[in-house]
């Protein structure tokens, strides 16, 4: 629009300079004869040109210029226009994909509820374990006090099984000891026997009756049982054969 406009304003001015070079022509050219024609018409006629092509001429730049600063802002306002119509059919896009982004956040509403359970699910096993660690910790307690109770009576055993020994021990040796005891006693009375009845014997042989055994001696509780005699019984053999 602009551009077809400073064409016309550029053919106005050429139309006019093409007259004024016309003027200048016929006025140059002479005159064979005298002619009531006003020559002093035409220079205020092409003043009056003048002034109106410079006025026109000025209106012109003035509206060259006034074009450009309407040019600029045409364009800018062009532009924004194909910025918005860009930003348009972008959101028109967005718009477009807009089911499947409402699908998928559905999809994801519903995959955040599924972790939620989830998350109860493990908070319910997390506390199960908790529960069975410290069950766990109690048997290992119970475990621990049962193999040191196993331990205690062990050696509490070890050390009666090792004090029955001892006293075993003892006991025989303090047996034996005593059996030795009553050995000798039992050999010494034999002998104190032997020699007694060996003496009432001797005394029978010569007298032919036996003393009666002192008080001293009747007062010993001796029983039958208790008297052993010797392999050796040849003094009572040789008593025997004397009395016959």
């Amino acid at each position: 629009m602009f551009e077809a406009l400073r064409k016309n304003i550029q053919t106005v001015q050429e139309g006019i300079t093409a007259g004024l070079q016309r003027l200048s022509v016929a006025e140059k050219a002479p005159s064979s004869s005298e002619s009531r024609v006003d020559f002093t018409a035409g220079s205020d006629l092409l003043e009056l040109y003048q002034t109106q092509w410079a006025t026109m001429h000025h209106m012109a730049n003035q509206n060259g210029q006034l074009a450009e600063v309407v040019d600029s802002k045409i364009t800018k306002l062009m532009q924004e226009c194909e910025k918005q119509h860009n930003q348009i059919i972008e959101i028109h896009s967005l718009l477009a994909h807009l089911p499947n982004i409402m699908s998928q956040l559905h999809s994801m509403l519903s995959t955040i509820g599924s972790v939620r359970g989830l998350f109860e699910e493990v908070e319910g096993e997390i506390l199960t374990l908790e529960d069975l660690e410290e069950e766990l910790l109690l048997q290992e307690k119970t475990l621990d006090m049962r193999l040191s109770l196993a331990l205690a009576r062990e050696n509490t055993t070890h050390k009666l099984k090792q004090f029955r020994n001892d006293l075993s021990t003892s006991h025989q040796m303090k047996v034996k000891e005593l059996e030795k005891k009553e050995e000798e006693k039992r050999k010494e009375k034999e002998k104190i026997y032997e020699s007694q009845f060996l003496e009432d014997i001797k005394e029978y042989q010569a007298r032919g009756t036996i003393k009666s055994i002192s008080s001293e001696k009747s007062n010993e509780d001796v029983k039958l049982e208790d008297i052993e005699l010797d392999e050796d019984r040849g003094p009572l053999e040789s008593f025997l054969d004397s009395a016959d």
